[in-house]
């Protein structure tokens, strides 16, 4: 009984699927009107083309679409012996409701609608096509019969591509994809939306600060969005390149001609995606971790306006690497999610004990550990008990270090675990490559951190880089409005003069303070105030000795950081808001000219939510 039931179901099966459309036939099914349609001849027999064939085989015929034109396309993509037939390959095309516009060995079944047809298991795998090809391409299987070898039921894997709004196209192989990089990778779903995530975060920054700022930033390699090997580049729609921070001699050549072993003109392709709402691509590039090894990559493309576009890609060996991926930063995480996390890592101590919990947390593949997030754990005594990236640290005294403008980091962090616990912000280089070198000036960005107690002799934090922290406060991000209000202000200065700046930085109702109180303060390199809307007193006076509780010369800091030529500092200021107690204060400063600069900052309860006020100092 269950073998006759088999026999009828797969011979269900082949006639439904071969009017399905996605193979050659081997005889003519009836389509879904009851007309019997006309079969030619099935493709030849031929060695089964790999995955990575298969997609590349649909890219060209992306760019032969766009090249020519809908109409001469179809046609190619029709005749069953035109250039887009190669043994078991050949394209297929729909429109957006399962019509089918492209069958080369089923012509009759054009203009007919595939839309609910089903495979074996009730895949209804056309609407899966059509899916897969509207979030940017992708991958999809399912049961089909294979002419080739008796018509015997196989797993059969199709990669789509929308070629505009319209319309798709694609091709399959019977070749499952298990284990094949280009499936596994490109069909996760984690790993595109990093990538879609990271070109939709670059693309917001070049709206706020314009084109030639961003390209300034995705040019830099210690830049925001250089992260491993994970990077932004730009090109124009010529083809230009515009960003391209570990090939520099690369800027300003045409790249629109490249082609990589398996025939793909990977950058035409990014291009036309990026004209038409984005997508993902695939093709071998050079890598910089492999000494510029062509290697297979996948990138998202995004265009940023009508003149120029983004992409992010991932190489294969990285993302299909055992382990944390190299994509790994917590980007989004709250400050409630890091204060979370740090209290479930000291729960973690009181359960399994501190010799357990220390070997735990020194492990780059532990439970504490992924990627930029990690914990790390320092005695009383401000001896580093635990860090997976600073093995070789574990065992010194730190009390006496700092960031690198001075903060002190341990101090500051074991003031606030005694007191219970809290968030911090300092500066601290960025992992790269699995080491962090805090010899690397460059390589430190702001973070946002929270320590708790661990016991009676421990304590314990951990921290997220600013610009992977979610902002959940009501109105816009603090620390974004205040960067633009220095960019804002140094621009005023060269344009209008140190006098006219002077003037409206001091006025309290004036351009340079916003809604929220924020305000900019203008110093010589000396330490001397020029201009400050709340301390008029001081105008004149050099500041540069200032210390705080903690022994910062913050004057000197913030002075040292413009010479270098601006950014990021964090230090201790009081806050008037709150009175006027020691808080941690996150500074962005710009030099305006050899004589002067201009700074402002935001206190670390504004983007934290909660009072983040320090205890005096010992």
């Amino acid at each position: 009984m269950r073998f006759s039931t088999y026999l009828l179901a797969l011979a269900l099966v082949i006639a439904a699927a071969l009017a399905a459309g996605c193979t050659g036939p081997a005889a003519p099914p009836a389509n879904q009107s009851g007309a019997v349609p006309t079969a030619t001849a099935a493709p030849a027999a031929a060695k089964n083309a790999s995955p990575e064939e298969l997609v590349a085989f649909v890219e060209r015929a992306y760019e032969f679409a766009h090249v020519h034109g809908q109409e001469t396309a179809l046609r190619e993509f029709n005749n069953p012996t035109g250039r887009f037939v190669d043994g078991e390959l050949y394209i297929f095309a729909y429109d957006l409701n399962g019509t089918t516009l492209a069958l080369p060995f089923q012509p009759d079944l054009l203009g007919t609608s595939r839309w609910n047809t089903t495979d074996a298991s009730g895949t209804p795998y056309i609407r899966e096509i059509v899916g897969a090809a509207k979030i940017g391409g992708g991958f999809v299987r399912y049961l089909y019969p294979d002419p080739a070898d008796n018509f015997t039921i196989k797993q059969k894997l199709s990669y789509a591509m929308m070629v505009d709004p319209g319309w798709l196209i694609g091709a399959g192989i019977y070749n499952s994809g298990e284990g094949s990089p280009i499936v596994e990778v490109g069909g996760d779903p984690r790993v595109r939306e990093d990538l879609a995530s990271l070109v939709g975060e670059a693309i917001a920054y070049a709206e706020e600060h314009g084109r030639d700022a961003a390209l300034a930033e995705f040019n830099d390699r210690n830049g925001t969005f250089v992260r491993g090997n994970l990077y932004v580049y730009a090109f124009d729609y010529d083809g230009t390149t515009l960003a391209l921070p570990f090939q520099p001699r690369l800027i300003g050549t045409d790249l629109s001609g490249l082609q990589d072993p398996y025939g793909v003109n990977y950058t035409r392709v990014e291009i036309l995606l990026s004209q038409h709402g984005g997508g993902f691509v695939f093709y071998h590039y050079p890598d910089p971790a492999r000494n510029m090894t062509p290697e297979p990559k996948m990138s998202y493309v995004r265009g940023v306006d009508e003149t120029w576009w983004l992409g992010a890609g991932i190489y294969l060996e990285d993302a299909n690497r055992p382990g944390p991926s190299p994509m790994a930063a917590p980007r989004g995480m709250t400050p409630a999610d890091l204060a979370a996390f740090v209290q479930n890592a000291s729960a973690y101590v009181t359960e399994m004990g501190a010799h357990a919990a220390l070997a735990e947390f020194q492990q780059k593949d532990g439970q504490f550990s992924r990627g930029e997030l990690y914990v790390y754990v320092y005695g009383r005594n401000g001896t580093l008990l635990a860090h997976p990236y600073q093995a070789e640290l574990v065992g010194t005294d730190r009390t006496n270090w700092t960031d690198v403008r001075g903060l002190s980091f341990v101090r500051v962090g074991n003031e606030t675990a005694a007191n219970g616990g809290g968030f911090i912000a300092y500066l601290y280089p960025a992992p790269r490559n699995g080491t962090i070198d805090e010899k690397a000036p460059d390589a430190y960005e702001p973070k946002i951190g929270y320590v708790a107690p661990a016991g009676e002799e421990m304590w314990i934090g951990s921290g997220v880089y600013l610009r992977d922290l979610a902002y959940n406060g009501t109105g816009p991000d603090p620390v974004s409005e205040m960067v633009g209000l220095v960019e804002r202000c140094a621009a005023y200065g060269r344009a209008e003069g140190a006098r006219n700046a002077f003037s409206e930085i001091s006025n309290r109702s004036g351009s340079f303070v916003d809604g929220d109180g924020h305000y900019i303060y203008a110093y010589d390199y000396n330490g001397t105030l020029l201009a400050h809307p709340h301390l008029p007193d001081k105008v004149g006076t050099s500041l540069m000795e200032r210390r705080d509780t903690f022994g910062m010369e913050n004057i000197r800091a913030l002075a040292a950081t413009a010479r270098s030529g601006g950014g990021y500092i964090v230090f201790v200021w009081p806050n008037p808001d709150n009175g006027n107690r020691d808080e941690l204060k996150i500074g962005y400063v710009l030099p305006v000219d050899d004589n002067w600069w201009v700074g402002s900052g935001v206190y670390l309860s504004e983007i934290t939510g909660t009072d983040a006020s320090l205890a005096p100092a010992p």
